[in-house]
């Protein structure tokens, strides 16, 4: 998970990070009733904005973050806003998991913009079901004891880097009340509360 800066905004901008990956595909701006498209899709982009949700963008193949894009985000690319972007993907080997692809910030973003992306991919593992959450976190501006508050745990410690696990195995958190409405999860229905039958290919993918 690495945590960069940003000047192009962070709304569905036209560029090969975001437009092109997104085409065709309905924004997600209210979690629970849109959970069905959460579920069907693989990878996508959580916008939140002063510690709400603007939007899950989502996205025809994962984002590629590397450290080349962080110094490059962090010195040229400036992002004065609150606004944060959160990049992850369910991977095609573990499909019951979810990688943090990279997540994009400025000098501006504020804690709990962060915060309620966090929160947001919690959601969507719930919807989805997910076994748990992985990332590998590059910027030390994030402590592992902030990391712990928020539920992650060290994992693969023999690993070079900073490697990081949210478990859930079914018990996923609660979302605190005050962060419910920001991001719109309140009533939200999971995968496997979907109606029966259901298969991924039956999900709705894009815009109708």
């Amino acid at each position: 998970m690495d945590l960069a800066v940003d000047q192009a905004g962070a709304g569905d901008r036209w560029s090969l990070t975001a437009g092109v990956a997104g085409w065709g595909l309905q924004p997600v701006t209210h979690i629970a009733r849109q959970a069905p498209l959460l579920a069907a899709r693989r990878a996508g982009r959580i916008v939140t904005h002063a510690g709400r949700l603007v939007a899950v963008y989502g996205r025809w193949w994962p984002h590629a973050g590397n450290l080349l894009q962080v110094h490059w985000d962090q010195y040229w690319r400036s992002l004065p806003s609150d606004f944060c972007e959160l990049y992850y993907h369910a991977p095609w080997s573990v499909p019951n998991y979810l990688t943090v692809d990279y997540v994009r910030s400025g000098r501006g973003t504020s804690l709990s913009s962060l915060y309620a992306a966090t929160l947001a991919l919690d959601a969507i593992a719930q919807v989805r079901q997910s076994a748990a959450i992985v990332c590998h976190l590059s910027n030390s501006r994030l402590s592992d004891r902030l990391l712990r508050r928020w539920g992650w745990q060290p994992h693969c410690e023999h690993w070079h880097g900073r490697h990081f696990i949210k478990r859930f195995y079914g018990q996923y958190p609660e979302i605190p009340a005050a962060w419910r409405q920001r991001l719109t999860v309140d009533g939200i229905i999971s995968r496997s509360a979907l109606a029966p039958g259901f298969r991924r290919n039956q999900m709705p993918t894009h815009s109708q």
